[in-house]
């Protein structure tokens, strides 16, 4: 079942929330329960950490009467390595570029001005989160998964363009669309984590997806985002055969 948390510092909008929520999950016949509702964002954090929800949907009011507001809440949640989806609802439309530089990726934001409204934008994205998560089920092989200090992250293989060793020990840098992020392991380990990753440097593990194009001259590989990655000359020779058959 997928766990439903709701922080709003607001009593009323809080319970408004909470009934227009059951109302959605009722009438859809959502697989959904609450986790917890609450005024505090720490409370939510605590119980989340406690319980380990394997998914959840978070809805957030963004100014918090709290040391740290929705979307900071929101960006401590996505440490947690937990499957979630994230709605913001808040009369706060000009925090939406913050929202970005947090990367906590929002499913939706909804304005606490339109009441009238609220019911149909619930259960417009109630019912995508649940589609999502269904699919996301019936796609395993589309999340990795890395651990990051004491947090595991799950990352969509799609949005992988490829691991580099680290210039610390032990350590893995994975380069994403939207950033980077290092940790502990063996490059030697990547491939088996996708059939999609493959080893094409002793440096370097690809997402074959990824992969714009190869200069077969210089043995350089460009990927999506433009960056530029090497590859052996055995490796070439395979990828010239691979990108092709990507390409048919």
């Amino acid at each position: 079942m997928i766990k439903v948390y709701i922080c709003e510092d607001d009593t009323k909008q809080l319970q408004t929330l909470q009934q227009l929520v059951s109302k959605v999950i009722i009438d859809r016949q959502l697989d959904m329960g609450f986790g917890l509702t609450s005024a505090d964002p720490h409370e939510i954090l605590a119980h989340v950490k406690s319980q380990q929800p394997t998914q959840a949907v978070f809805l957030l009011d963004i100014a918090l009467n709290s040391d740290i507001n929705g979307i900071q809440l929101a960006s401590q949640i996505r440490d947690l390595g937990i499957r979630s989806k994230i709605i913001f609802v808040t009369t706060h439309t000009e925090l939406s570029l913050t929202v970005f530089q947090y990367q906590v990726e929002a499913l939706d934001f909804i304005l606490k001005d339109f009441p009238d409204r609220l019911y149909e934008r619930l259960n417009t994205v109630l019912r995508v989160a649940q589609e999502r998560f269904k699919a996301e089920d019936n796609d395993q092989n589309s999340y990795i998964q890395i651990k990051i200090g004491e947090t595991i992250r799950s990352l969509d293989v799609q949005h992988v363009l490829f691991f580099e060793s680290s210039m610390s020990p032990h350590k893995i840098i994975v380069h994403l669309d939207d950033g980077e992020l290092e940790y502990y392991g063996l490059l030697k380990d990547v491939p088996d984590l996708n059939s999609d990753f493959y080893r094409c440097h002793k440096s370097y593990v690809v997402n074959l997806t990824r992969i714009r194009s190869l200069d077969k001259r210089y043995r350089q590989l460009t990927m999506a985002n433009g960056e530029t990655v090497l590859c052996s000359a055995a490796a070439s020779r395979y990828l010239v055969r691979q990108i092709g058959k990507n390409n048919r």
